[in-house]
Formats: structure tokens, sequence, C-alpha cells
């Protein structure tokens, strides 16, 4: 909870900022928003309990999307650089009867999916803009930062997925949790990860959810009583996607807008109307999660579960 009054308090104006919006847009495409972004956590939910079945666990895709939602919540209110999250998820996978291993799997199987997925869109979304003459040198060098990222993370992962003899050195232990998640990652089943099928799969469910994302932004446009192509959205989202992750700033806050709006106005929407429904946009995908997301947080805790740490075997 203080963390939750703390989080708000610190973005007190943002939230003003975002219910003034609200009441100035069209209830009818508002609503649409929220249903695009609730495909999003069962895309999230469809993700995992393929790899839970790929371990012989059956999980309902209903619970592992509240699990999604979980983790943003808890990300957003307890900055962790994402670890506190994920150690969350690998928690409540266990709970589906997963073993820490295949938990964990499904957590790093997301984020291969996830790199993947943005490598293949941000390639079209740059195909786009050079097709539109708007292939700049900022957009350039945000793609080059990006692509080192793209190819750095997923071998690191590979790399230490499967070494059951490895252990992280001390300087893991200066982020709490770091350290007794590397471990755990050491002791993954490789062959989850090197899955083809699997792979794929999630690759395109992470797709979906970059398509789902930018409709949603062109819904919140239509709010506004403007219009812009699907293409122009998807290229804007993602370009600003690759902002949010180059920058290492948590929530890719300040970048992620800045770079929405640039880019949409770039592509010809007004810039006021860029700006305002990326100010919605990211209302509807910060804000408005937190409500449930923390009633499902403070629910777990009742009932006594934990929501960090990786159990052991």
């Amino acid at each position: 909870m203080i963390a939750l009054v703390v989080f708000v308090l610190a973005r007190h104006a943002e939230e003003k900022q975002f219910l003034h919006l609200l009441r100035q847009a069209r209830p009818g495409w508002l609503l649409m928003a929220v249903l695009l972004q609730l495909a999003t956590y069962l895309c999230d939910g469809v993700l995992w309990q393929r790899v839970l079945a790929r371990a012989s666990v059956r999980a309902s895709v209903w619970g592992l999307a509240r699990l999604s939602l979980m983790k943003l919540t808890f990300d957003q209110v307890i900055p962790t650089a994402g670890i506190g999250g994920s150690m969350m998820v690998a928690r409540g996978l266990r709970k589906e009867g997963a073993s820490s291993g295949a938990a964990v799997a499904a957590i790093l199987l997301t984020l291969l999916c996830f790199y993947v997925a943005q490598a293949l869109s941000v390639g079209w979304s740059l195909v786009y803009l050079w097709m539109h003459q708007e292939l700049d040198a900022l957009v350039k060098w945000m793609a080059t930062a990006f692509s080192v990222v793209a190819i750095a993370v997923p071998v690191g992962i590979l790399l230490l997925a499967g070494r059951g003899s490895w252990r992280p050195g001390r300087w893991s232990r200066r982020l709490p949790g770091l350290a007794n998640l590397l471990r755990t990652m050491s002791e993954v089943p490789p062959a989850l990860l090197r899955d083809g099928r699997l792979l794929a799969e999630g690759s395109v469910l992470q797709v979906a959810i970059f398509v789902l994302d930018a409709a949603t932004l062109g819904v919140l446009v239509l709010a506004l009583g403007e219009a812009a192509s699907l293409g122009t959205l998807f290229a804007s989202f993602m370009m600003a996607s690759v902002a949010q992750t180059v920058s290492f700033i948590p929530g890719g806050v300040g970048t992620f807008e800045a770079a929405s709006v640039a880019m949409l106005s770039f592509l010809g929407l007004p810039v006021e109307a860029a700006l305002t429904a990326t100010l919605l946009f990211r209302g509807f995908t910060l804000w408005l999660p937190l409500l449930p997301g923390f009633y499902l947080l403070h629910w777990s805790m009742r009932r006594g579960e934990p929501l960090g740490g990786i159990p052991s075997h």
C-alpha cells in the first residue's frame, strides 16, 4: 500500500492530466481501447500456457493473464528493473505445478520471443519509414543501438541456460533477488528455450501484442476525432518502443512519449492529436491496469502468498 501511495504521489500531475484527457475523448473508442489492452494480457497468458504445456503442466489462460497484470503492477509500483515482477511470475507458475526451471524458462522464453518479435517489427517499421522518406539519422541511431541490445540479451540467455554448475559472483548481490534469479536461470532446461516451435508461437504472440498496442493507440486517435493508417500507428509505436528499450529508463518514461509524438507528427498526424493520443495511451497502459493489478496483488498477500523469490527445488 505504501509503495502505491508513493507511486501515485510522485506522478500526481500525470494522473490529473490523464483524467482530464479522458473527459474529452469519445467513450465508445475508449471502451475499445480497454478491450484491446485486455487482449494483450491474454496473449501473455497463452504464451506461458504453451510453455507449461511443453513441461506437462496444465494451467488456465485467464489465471496466467491475471499473473501478467500483476507483474505489470508490481514492476511499476516497486521498481526492481523487472526482477521483482519476474520472480513473482515464477512463484505463480510454481503454484500451477511447474518446476523452478520450467517457471523461469517461461519467463526467459517470453523475453527471447519479445526480442525476436521486436526485431521483426522494427525491421518492417524501418522499411515503412524509408518508403515514406522519414528514415533520418536519429531513427538509424536508435535502430543500431537496439540491434546491439536485441542480440546481446538473447545470446546471454541462451549461453547461461543449462549451466547447472555455474554460480553468480558477488556483483549479483547488489540487487535483491538477482543472484537467486541468475542461479535458477542456469538450471533452466535448455531444450525449452531452443524449441523452435515454441519460439515461433511465442514470437507470433508477441507480434500480436505489438499490433494490439498499436491498435490501442489508433482507437485513441479516433477517440479524439482524428485518424491515421495502421502502418503509421505501428511504425510510430515500434520506434517509440525502441526508444524506450535503448534508454534504460524504468518504464521508458519521457523517451517513449517523445518518440511517439515525434513519429506520429512526422507521418502526418497533427502534433496536438499526437501528444494527446500518446498521453492517453500511456494512461491506458499504466494507470488503468494499476487498480485491478493492485487489487490482485493485495489479494495474494492476504492469502499469505509471497510475491518475490524463486523457491528452490
